[in-house]
């Protein structure tokens, strides 16, 4: 297991992320919808969709809360699309024309990856040694890496590097790796007699996959008295397709129980999602393991997470619970193609949540859950997200 944070240290991440005033929240909603009103934004903030917390008798609102609002509350959102469009239509036009070619043929492709991770100056003193990781690729069976460092086997796939701090200069590790990926969907059987699952993937993991009072409530709601495994699992992808919106998500270290923060606010980005939708599975008795790393779809990379369910006859298969049901379309491979399908612009780093780095991490980690941005840490501490920035880009 991970190292728990201290009380104090949580706050302070806390604060990092709710750290917008009411004044600048308004401004900010201004900004996208001149004619809010005072009266719609104490609603909003009331309902809890515009994000806040009281912090010492003070409202203060999550940093993303103002564009959120545009996602989460029903009116902003098609206010929205009305007079900016929509962010994703790209994507979804690229999706449409994509998704129908490998329902049946295997897409495969080839990366070749650059992150960077940059320590801003003088974080650590003078010649002090900064120890990093960065993600690499897992072994899995969507990927093939073509480096020459092999892909390790532990829950976060990552590369250790040793720097001394310069004073004034920021210190930079980076990595390149090349990797070749395939898409994957349920017609696609073979390797389902060479698959199995373990205990450790139907089981309670706390703090997060934990079968809460919400979770059966919830599950009740949506399984009803179905009992076949698959028909569950798809029923749970559905109702979070369409129940829960994405939304730009606060640090998952501060955090207690995400599902039950997702099914509390109706929202979540994709890794909250997911936790959701892995935690109904294991309750239900679904097998279902943790994905994460990249997507690189044109002019929308970005870290991703989704997940794996087993199933009888099929074995393991992928599901994205994020990107959900593709509405555009009514052929039901393309339409549900993300419940037991995923596709090539993926780069798998993580196979579980909250595993322990290599060498092992001596102070607790930014991220607690998932492993995307790196981590790093000195000898008196850890090294957090408002001290270093990443980035990665592809070769064309």
């Amino acid at each position: 297991m991970i190292q728990p944070l201290s009380a104090e240290e949580k706050q302070r991440r806390i604060l990092l992320d709710f750290c917008n005033d009411y004044d600048l929240t308004v401004n900010q909603i201004r900004q996208i919808m001149p004619e809010a009103t005072d009266r719609q934004i104490a609603e909003w903030t009331q309902r809890q969709e515009l994000e806040n917390l009281d912090i010492d008798g003070s409202i203060r609102y999550f940093r993303r809360a103002a564009r959120n609002l545009f996602r989460i509350n029903r009116e902003a959102r098609e206010y929205y699309l009305d007079k900016y469009g929509d962010d994703k239509a790209a994507r979804t036009k690229f999706l449409a024309e994509y998704l129908p070619q490998i329902v049946n043929e295997t897409d495969r492709r080839e990366f070749r990856f650059h992150f960077s991770l940059t320590v801003a100056p003088d974080a650590v003193p003078d010649g002090e040694t900064i120890r990093c990781w960065l993600p690499r690729p897992a072994e899995c069976k969507y990927q093939y890496s073509k480096s020459a460092q092999s892909m390790n086997i532990s829950t976060h796939s990552s590369l250790y590097i040793e720097k001394r701090a310069t004073a004034g200069i920021p210190t930079i590790f980076d990595t390149y790796f090349e990797v070749e990926t395939r898409s994957f969907h349920r017609n696609d059987r073979h390797s389902a007699v060479d698959e199995c699952f373990t205990s450790a993937d139907l089981i309670e993991e706390a703090p997060h996959i934990v079968f809460t009072d919400d979770i059966k409530r919830l599950s009740a709601q949506i399984v009803g008295c179905e009992r076949d495994k698959q028909t569950i699992a798809r029923k749970i992808f559905c109702w979070i397709s369409d129940n829960i919106v994405w939304a730009a998500a606060r640090e998952y270290s501060t955090i207690d129980n995400i599902p039950s923060y997702v099914i509390r606010h109706k929202h979540g980005d994709c890794g909250q999602s997911t936790l959701l939708f892995m935690t109904l599975c294991r309750y239900n008795g679904i097998p279902a393991r943790w994905l994460s790393g990249f997507m690189l779809h044109p002019g929308y990379e970005n870290i991703h997470d989704w997940c794996e369910i087993f199933l009888d006859g099929y074995g393991w298969m992928p599901v994205d619970v994020s990107f959900g049901i593709q509405r555009y379309s009514s052929d039901d491979d393309v339409r549900y193609f993300y419940f037991m399908g995923i596709d090539s612009f993926r780069i798998v780093v993580n196979r579980g949540i909250s595993g322990v780095l290599q060498p092992e991490k001596i102070f607790p980690r930014s991220e607690t859950v998932d492993f995307q941005r790196g981590e790093v840490e000195w000898r008196r501490g850890n090294i957090y997200f408002d001290k270093f920035d990443y980035n990665f880009y592809i070769d064309k």
